[in-house]
């Protein structure tokens, strides 16, 4: 018996090693490319930074009535632009996404949803629940281009001038740092004046470090040619493409973020099951040991009398 259940053990144990050399490979290639998509995200950053702010500072200075303002029509249709993660284990990266974006389908009533999903995981999910997908996109995240973002905001854009969508959201998960992933929603059309005074106040804060103090007069003296509504009206396709694009890059590094701090957990893990399988292992093992010499001893007692 005692030999049985120390096969068990040595089994289990080797079970156990061979998952932790996985899953500290996958901890180390999510490593690396984390390191390559953050270089892109900190890139990125500023300039999404940037647009923003002017998108603010022109909505802010346009008195105009424009289909791309809020309050411009009745809201009927919503689109999601649901982005998710071309794989899984990656802790609960994917199933918050879903969360996020199934809380504000049931907040906002009975409205008809249409869902652009993005990622393996995210045409998966939709495509089994018979949504209404407007086109979906898998394995773009490592390598997405600003070209591939503009060809959607495009066609999302004519939709809403259209009138076929009048509203638009995106979700995503914003990188905050290695430990912490978090999942937005994020709504791109159409714009509030309130949803730019974060961005403008960074953005000058920004202009002031660099340029000096009174750097945030920048925005004081700004002109618009040949006015703000007219640049407005040719600028939001590029707040939206900017917008997209960055919600991309953003949930990507945040994917291998969740995906390194996952298999790291399933790492330790596995070196604490095997330290436990150890011990009872020489357990096991000394008991046998003493067992034996017990019979040993037994046998030579009995010879002997």
């Amino acid at each position: 018996m005692a030999g049985n259940s120390m096969r068990d053990i040595k089994r289990r144990i080797k079970s156990v090693n061979s998952t932790r050399q996985i899953t500290k490979a996958m901890e180390l290639v999510a490593s690396s490319k984390l390191r390559r998509a953050r270089e892109r995200m900190e890139t990125y950053r500023p300039y999404f930074s940037a647009v923003s702010g002017i998108a603010g500072e022109v909505l802010g200075k346009s008195d105009a009535k424009s289909v791309f303002v809020e309050g411009s029509r009745e809201i009927k249709k919503s689109l999601y632009i649901v982005v998710a993660g071309d794989k899984g284990l990656c802790g609960g990266f994917n199933s918050n996404t879903f969360k996020v974006q199934a809380a504000k389908e049931k907040a906002n009533g009975d409205k008809e949803n249409i869902i652009v999903p993005i990622g393996l995981k995210s045409v998966e999910y939709y495509s089994k629940r018979n949504y209404n997908i407007l086109k979906s996109y898998q394995g773009i995240a490592e390598t997405v281009t600003y070209a591939e973002t503009k060809e959607l905001s495009d066609e999302i854009l004519k939709m809403y001038e259209a009138g076929e969508v009048d509203e638009v959201f995106i979700v995503y998960t914003q990188f905050v740092s290695m430990i912490s992933q978090q999942t937005k929603i994020a709504r791109v059309l159409p714009l509030a004046k309130d949803e730019f005074e974060e961005n403008v106040a960074k953005l000058t804060e920004e202009s002031e470090s660099m340029i000096g103090e009174g750097g945030g007069e920048l925005f004081e003296v700004t002109t618009f040619q040949p006015n703000p509504e007219q640049f407005f009206e040719l600028f939001v396709p590029q707040y939206v493409e900017s917008f997209i694009y960055g919600a991309l890059v953003e949930s990507y590094v945040s994917e291998q973020g969740s995906r390194r701090n996952a298999m790291e957990n399933a790492s330790d893990n596995a070196k604490e099951m095997i330290d436990q399988l150890t011990l009872f292992y020489n357990r096991a093992r000394q008991a046998a040991i003493t067992q034996e010499i017990t019979e040993i001893v037994g046998g030579a007692n009995a010879l002997q009398g």
